[in-house]
């Protein structure tokens, strides 16, 4: 069964999951910890639980999603899944200009990338990559049908949906990939977002003023 922790990271109070079971294995999603003492608090966490990390997933490239890949990089030898379409956003050290930051990271390379319906495998847990661009080209979900969740970085929040005026952005085609992907998962399915609570797909249909 899975196990879920949730850490809000960064400037942009940004949501970092670390799922695992009960072999321990366990795989990052967005590691946005840009603070030295949010790489502690991870590195803590991973520790203190005994776990083996195994993947580190993104949904997308925004430099608040991947501030911590170089830490996880360092720290573990492991590098990011993702779209290939995501090799068209900036690299961190051009996008951190927009948040007023200056780093001078490099762009690590893929781990491998991630398609459309491709399985991914972390110990006894299971996740289908969901393919929904119009936040970014190449946006991924992460469904686990067997744990009734789903990790949408930021293309579904509580109520509301991802911006579509950054790289790649384009509005129809987020609510469409969201209306057909998402809103058609069972209605108990929980929402585990990139930014802000949780929230479930009944939610969404019930009370989303961008889905109606």
């Amino acid at each position: 069964m899975m196990q879920i922790q949730r850490f809000e990271f960064n400037q942009i109070e940004e949501n970092t999951y670390v799922i695992y079971d009960e072999t321990n294995d366990a795989a990052i999603i967005d590691c946005g910890a840009f603070f030295s003492e949010e790489q502690a608090r991870l590195q803590q966490f991973i520790s203190g639980h005994q776990l083996s990390l195994k993947q580190l997933l993104n949904t997308h490239l925004h430099a608040d999603h991947i501030f911590g890949n170089q830490f996880i990089y360092d720290t573990y030898g492991i590098l990011s899944a993702y779209h290939q379409l995501e090799d068209s956003i900036p690299p961190l050290k051009e996008q951190s200009k927009y948040f007023n930051l200056d780093i001078m990271e490099e762009k690590l390379p893929a781990a491998y990338y991630i398609d459309e319906g491709d399985l991914i495998s972390i110990g006894n847990m299971r996740l289908k990559a969901l393919l929904i661009p119009g936040h970014s080209p190449g946006s991924l979900c992460f469904y686990s049908e067997a744990d009734h969740c789903v990790f949408t970085g930021d293309v579904l929040f509580e109520e509301s949906i991802g911006r579509s005026d950054l790289w790649g952005g384009n509005y129809p085609r987020l609510v469409a990939g969201i209306k057909e992907k998402l809103l058609t998962l069972p209605d108990n399915t929980v929402v585990y977002p990139g930014h802000g609570p949780a929230t479930t797909i009944q939610h969404e249909k019930l009370y989303n003023p961008y889905l109606k």
